[in-house]
């Protein structure tokens, strides 16, 4: 480590002994002994009234709730849950994940392990002079100080974290913040369509330990994460210790239209068909076979009705580890029978004509590579060209979409490295939301004709 690097650790360590000193000397640290400090409304130095306040700056609103139905949730309901004293039902919410909703799950010593094994994850709760890490506040073993590398939406303006007596998550895949000898603090897991966001250490979130280091920054971060891909207002379900939990994920998605099985079926059979060679015989018994299949089909199906399509992911997991980054959940997406298309190049092409339009159009282009402004810099300087006349509104969606393209665009590689760096994978779904985004940043700065001109092929 740099002599500078050396002298950024030893100051944040005395700005944040000054902060801890302030504190009260009684519980801190043993905040989650009672899931009773974590409250929205409690200003106390155990409370989470900031969390609250941070959210509402991003308009986000946090629903607290004492009751879970998960009959009644849908892939864009977003839920938080902190210091679980409840058993969780693990079949229920982990099919939410798989059809596409997401989680932010912050424990360290709760009733978390169910959900860790779903996700093939294990936590230690060392005591803190055995935590797998060295960096720490003053000597305490029990706030340890982390500093993070690598770009991901979570770290995005942050350079440390200070944990306040954490558990250690292991899991196969990289942590995104990790202990310096083994395990992670944070990871980002993939699950199916959705996510699950793991943080290891309840008493982060709470009022003073947003003043410690950049863990405001990272809280803010987790909530905009967590609310990605939402379509109107973000209104994350937060359960805090113990609550009630009803209903089952997807029984009431009974239908009588055509479950994604028949259609995987009728899709073989068609392909099937078509290989078929033309001989008149065959061409016969493949017609008596379809016949009959489909005979079978409608007497099987007409007397129950199709279970919901998480069920069936769910089955075909079961017993399955589930990857942690996209990389994983990408390779084990591939296998000797089917291969999934990865649309990381044309992502990279618009990538390429984006940033030069937008960063020309705000006199940001020409610069040396190694002074190449950030994506804060950048939405800063967008806002205050563009911003500064439009509504509240719509000027948060505009930053929003902003600050989003710009992020996922940093961790595209060039095209000339998008097959070098085989972990950047982004599927259709991917390529369309970006695409729309982008079009709306650049209709809004009337750069939308030059994109055109750009890359309309030449006739």
């Amino acid at each position: 480590m740099s002599s500078s690097a050396h002298r950024r650790g030893w100051i944040l360590a005395g700005l944040v002994g000054l902060v801890i000193g302030l504190f009260p000397a009684v519980g801190f640290g043993q905040t989650s002994s009672s899931a009773a400090n974590y409250r929205l409304s409690n200003p106390e130095w155990n409370g989470l009234s900031d969390l609250r306040a941070l959210a509402s700056s991003e308009q986000i609103k946090l629903r607290p709730t004492d009751a879970l139905d998960y009959g009644e949730l849908e892939t864009r309901d977003r839920l938080m849950v902190i210091y679980p004293q409840t058993e969780i039902d693990v079949g229920s919410l982990s099919d939410f994940v798989v059809d596409g909703g997401r989680l932010l799950w912050v424990d360290d010593f709760g009733r978390s392990p169910s959900l860790l094994e779903r996700l093939d994850m294990t936590r230690e709760t060392p005591a803190p002079e055995n935590l797998p890490h060295e960096r720490t506040v003053e000597g305490r073993p029990g706030l340890p100080i982390f500093e993070p590398t690598g770009i991901h939406p979570l770290l995005e303006g942050v350079s440390n974290v200070v944990g306040n007596h954490p558990a250690v998550l292991k899991h196969r895949g990289g942590p995104v913040v990790p202990y310096q000898d083994r395990g992670g603090l944070v990871y980002d897991m993939n699950l199916g369509r959705g996510k699950v966001i793991v943080v290891g250490d309840a008493s982060l979130l709470i009022n003073h330990m947003l003043q410690l280091g950049d863990n405001r920054q990272f809280a803010q971060n987790a909530l905009t994460y967590l609310c990605r891909e939402t379509e109107g207002p973000c209104e994350p379900r937060l359960m805090i210790g113990a609550f009630e939990q009803t209903g089952t994920y997807g029984e009431d998605d009974a239908s009588t239209e055509p479950s994604e099985l028949e259609e995987a079926i009728n899709e073989a059979i068609e392909r099937a068909q078509n290989r078929i060679p033309s001989s008149p015989l065959l061409y016969y018994l493949a017609i008596l076979l379809t016949v009959g299949l489909g005979l079978y089909l409608a007497t099987v199906f007409s007397f129950r009705s199709p279970r919901s399509y998480s069920n069936y992911v769910g089955d075909t997991l079961e017993g399955t580890p589930s990857p942690q980054s996209e990389f994983e959940w990408n390779l084990s997406r591939f296998d000797a029978n089917r291969r999934e298309t990865n649309f990381a190049l044309p992502l990279a092409i618009l990538k390429e004509t984006f940033e030069e339009i937008v960063l020309r159009d705000l006199d940001m282009w020409h610069v040396d590579s190694d002074k190449r402004a950030s994506v804060v810099q950048i939405s800063n300087r967008f806002a205050d060209r563009y911003l500064q006349d439009v509504s509240e509104t719509r000027r948060h969606e505009l930053e929003r979409d902003f600050k989003d393209v710009l992020s996922t665009f940093a961790r595209i590689p060039t095209r000339h490295r998008v097959f070098l760096d085989s972990d950047a994978y982004f599927s259709d779904r991917d390529l369309i939301q970006l695409y729309q985004r982008a079009m709306r940043v650049l209709e809004f700065m009337d750069l939308e004709e030059e994109y055109e001109r750009r890359t309309r092929p030449f006739v």
